[in-house]
């Protein structure tokens, strides 16, 4: 399936409601089912009435919802990291996922994806779209020790049906990102699965000059990948542009992907306002990305 998130409308501003039916005008102008991924994001609307509302959506609509990171937070300025070595944070981290496990399970969603964390205690950020700034820096050997213990402890609290996935993330050293290299994923525990980015894939082949690293990277996890996120970039920074906006070979990395499996779904996943797009750009692009993928 073809599908947008609701980051494309920022993670701030308006609620998640409004932007899941502005998404689903979206689809329909594409004439496309709609498939919504519900991405970060501070969530205004009370729990039972959201549910409601997206239940309602997912009915009359025929939606069909994701999600990736969390919309319930323990304060507006909370990142998650799975990683922490502080108590306070990684548990906080652990019931922002399991409050998304249990709000999948309440809309009728089976995957949901989240950053695998961070070599750090804390997080900041300065504005929307800014990079997160890491604070209190721990080893990353102390790091994905912690990221793996979280994982099975959501993996368990998930169960069987609730499918997990975490992100492949950019190269950024300087900002304490785990899996990023090939390597990385060699520690994910089992059953759990992978959203992979390609903008992540095609910035980090660029910082590392690794001419090979997509081909490698995509053969490690292929069988793992149950979302794709969709956004282009020219390879000097993490864009989240449009498809056919940047330089990255979209369909080739799409059939790379697809050899001997099926196509995962494909989620764009671009920001409006930061490169002053507007919905027909997107319904456009739907259109676009739903005609390359079956090339």
């Amino acid at each position: 399936m073809i599908g947008a998130s609701t980051s494309f409308y920022g993670y701030y501003g308006e609620t998640i409601e409004e932007k899941v039916k502005k998404l689903i005008n979206i689809f329909k102008g594409a004439n496309i089912q709609p498939y919504i991924q519900i991405g970060a994001g501070k969530n205004n609307t009370e729990y039972n009435k959201l549910v409601k509302k997206l239940n309602a959506y997912r009915k009359n609509a025929q939606v069909v919802f994701t999600i990736h990171q969390s919309i319930w937070l323990p304060a507006d300025d909370f990142y998650i990291n799975i990683a922490s070595s502080d108590k306070q944070v990684k548990e906080s981290s652990i019931n922002c996922i399991k409050k998304n496990i249990d709000f999948a399970r309440d809309i009728g969603t089976r995957n949901i994806s989240f950053h695998g964390g961070y070599a750090t205690d804390k997080l900041s950020q300065t504005h929307e779209f800014a990079p997160l700034d890491s604070h209190n820096s721990i080893t990353y050997e102390e790091a994905y020790n912690n990221s793996i213990n979280s994982l099975e402890i959501l993996k368990d609290y998930a169960g069987k049906e609730i499918k997990l996935s975490i992100e492949n993330f950019n190269y950024r050293p300087e900002r304490r990102y785990l899996y990023s290299q090939v390597n990385d994923f060699e520690k994910l525990p089992k059953d759990i699965g992978v959203i992979l980015n390609i903008g992540h894939l095609y910035y980090t082949e660029k910082k590392l000059k690794i001419n090979s690293y997509t081909d490698e990277m995509i053969d490690s996890v292929r069988n793992r990948i149950h979302e794709m996120h969709i956004n282009d970039n020219d390879g000097t920074e993490d864009l989240h542009k449009l498809v056919g906006k940047g330089d990255i070979p979209i369909r080739d990395i799409i059939k790379k992907v697809s050899k001997g499996r099926d196509t995962p779904h494909l989620i764009i996943e671009a920001h409006k306002s930061r490169h002053e797009y507007s919905d027909n750009d997107l319904i456009e692009n739907i259109l676009e990305l739903n005609r390359i993928s079956k090339v």
